[in-house]
């Protein structure tokens, strides 16, 4: 039984397409070398709003097509579909134990069809299964909605730091269970 709110995941061959509020299938899927203009368009569009809000250009605007290339090239960067247009882009990567997921961004038209939670869900998923032992994503202190969205997905505030004069905000989810800890007797 599929529920109205619930997303249904079909897995694919190298992409999982999600059936949402049973009317439109979001397929996500790497980046393709032929969509680096797409992924640089949505992210330029999504940061538009994020832009206004700061005192510098965000990092994300600042970063020309070719290294956008080599994320793809080494499979890091993510795309999701509505049929065979790109809607949304995220970066997936694994430093050490540690999994990062970036750059998540979403066309503005498309907003509050849950495809960002799809995205980092997805992003989720491929990083436990690469044995991260937590996520971690920065976000700008200054943007209230980064930091809820980000709350609401089960994700902690542990740490803050300055990048350019502007603060970050380090987000973290454990993936790993602690471990308990027997008293010797």
């Amino acid at each position: 039984m599929i529920y109205v709110n619930m997303p249904y995941y079909c897995f694919k061959k190298n992409q999982v397409v999600i059936t949402i509020y049973n009317y439109a299938e979001v397929t996500i899927r790497r980046a393709e070398l032929s969509e680096v203009d797409d992924v640089k368009e949505i992210i330029k569009e999504a940061y538009a709003g994020v832009k206004k809000q700061l005192s510098r250009q965000p990092g994300a605007l600042k970063e020309g097509l070719d290294k956008i290339a080599r994320m793809i090239q080494v499979g890091n960067q993510y795309v999701a579909l509505m049929g065979n247009k790109i809607v949304g882009v995220m970066r997936v990567e694994l430093r050490g134990g540690v999994g990062v997921i970036s750059r998540v961004a979403v066309r503005p038209e498309y907003r509050k069809r849950r495809i960002g939670t799809l995205l980092v869900e997805y992003g989720e998923n491929l990083l436990e299964h690469s044995n991260a032992s937590c996520i971690e994503i920065d976000v700008y202190g200054a943007i209230e909605q980064q930091k809820d969205f980000y709350k609401n997905m089960g994700y902690e505030e542990v740490g803050k730091t300055k990048r350019e004069g502007e603060e970050i905000v380090v987000m973290r989810k454990n993936l790993c269970e602690d471990e308990l800890v027997e008293d010797e007797l």
